[in-house]
């Protein structure tokens, strides 16, 4: 057994690895052993696989954890590799988690190798939390609560020297911004293709404009940043049946960024078109209120509101690029396109019909 107890697949973590590991986070005494492991897959992500692992002590005591494993999936694996997403997840568990006001699972191990993509995160399970449902969306009041979680985030770190200081965190160069951009305008094709008899021609047409201005936004830098999920959306967001906020997971995508790009992707993805349209002011006042709260003084509101026009186009991004770099599946296809819907049609109304955001105080 090595030191670094760096794990392949789920099918490696033995009754002696579990010891292991939960005697090194504390969890477990000296005299304590675990004599059986059985692991069951959940989770539907596309670039890494996830594992909820039961275990009996040799006391008769019973607990499970959580386990994430680099994708099974040739193609998905040398995507995450490529992005450094493994690299990126394990190192917000051991770096920053500890820092910021969001609920996110105990961390009780997290190994990388960046240069093969192999990773092991054993986190401490949420129980009997509900993963959220993207294509369903959630009520006005449960966005809200969201958005308390992600000032959480935003709040503690924003422009903040050490957190900037992070390389794993702070990496966009113009020259990697210029490579993503090419990489996305490669897939355009092919996602029309594949998604546009499914789409309006409105939206394939505003789907276009983003991916082909991408090259046109390469090294623009804002006076505002703060550590950003990227992927802030109802799938990597777990709700206890009985409420109050979610825990959050899946921090592959997070980077040095506007925290408008965060806020814009999840109230733009989580609420069907009309409820969006209806309480978009609200939510994004109630959003910048719990913000303030971190800061010795507000942020500028309409400052504010431009980037968050500004970055709407995250979701789009998103949807292009991951949709044809991970493994397809049926409910990707849903999800994907659920997306692509509801962030062109928000971009179309930032655009063009505005009027719906004069509730929002300045």
């Amino acid at each position: 057994m090595t030191d670094l107890l760096l794990l392949e697949r789920p099918e490696e973590l033995t009754p002696e690895v579990l010891t292991e590991v939960l005697r090194r986070a504390g969890r477990l005494r000296a005299d304590q052993v675990v004599t059986q492991v059985e692991a069951r897959s959940i989770g539907t992500g596309q670039m890494g696989d996830t594992s909820r692992f039961s275990y009996h002590l040799a006391d008769g005591a019973t607990g499970t954890v959580v386990g994430k494993f680099a994708s099974a999936d040739p193609g998905s694996r040398a995507v995450g590799l490529a992005l450094r997403a493994y690299e990126i997840e394990v190192s917000f568990y051991r770096d920053l988690a500890s820092r910021v006001q969001m609920r996110v699972p105990g961390c009780l191990h997290a190994v990388v190798d960046p240069t093969t993509g192999t990773f092991t995160l054993l986190l401490d399970d949420a129980g009997d939390a509900v993963q959220g449902d993207q294509l369903e969306g959630c009520s006005v009041d449960a966005a809200r609560t969201c958005l308390t979680e992600l000032a959480g985030l935003h709040g503690p770190t924003l422009n903040d020297r050490a957190v900037a200081a992070l390389g794993w965190l702070n990496r966009s160069t113009p020259e990697g911004e210029a490579t993503t951009a090419a990489l996305v305008g490669s897939l355009l094709p092919g996602f029309c293709e594949r998604y546009r008899s499914d789409l309006t021609a409105d939206q394939v047409a505003i789907i276009t404009e983003v991916i082909e201005q991408m090259p046109a936004r390469v090294g623009r830098r804002s006076p505002l940043h703060a550590a950003t999920h990227g992927d802030f959306r109802l799938d990597n967001l777990l709700f206890a049946p009985g409420g109050g906020a979610p825990v959050v997971v899946d921090f592959q995508t997070m980077a040095w960024a506007h925290p408008a790009l965060d806020v814009a992707y999840f109230i733009a993805g989580s609420l069907p078109a009309e409820a969006r349209r209806a309480n978009e002011a609200q939510l994004l006042s109630h959003y910048l209120d719990q913000l303030d709260r971190y800061l010795d003084q507000p942020l500028d509101r309409p400052a504010f509101l431009a980037a968050y026009a500004d970055e709407a186009v995250h979701g789009i991004i998103m949807a292009v690029g991951a949709s044809m770099l991970v493994a397809r599946t049926e409910r990707g296809d849903q999800m994907f396109l659920t997306s692509a819907r509801r962030h062109a049609d928000h971009l179309r109304d930032l655009r063009d019909a505005p009027n719906h955001l004069e509730g929002f105080h300045g």
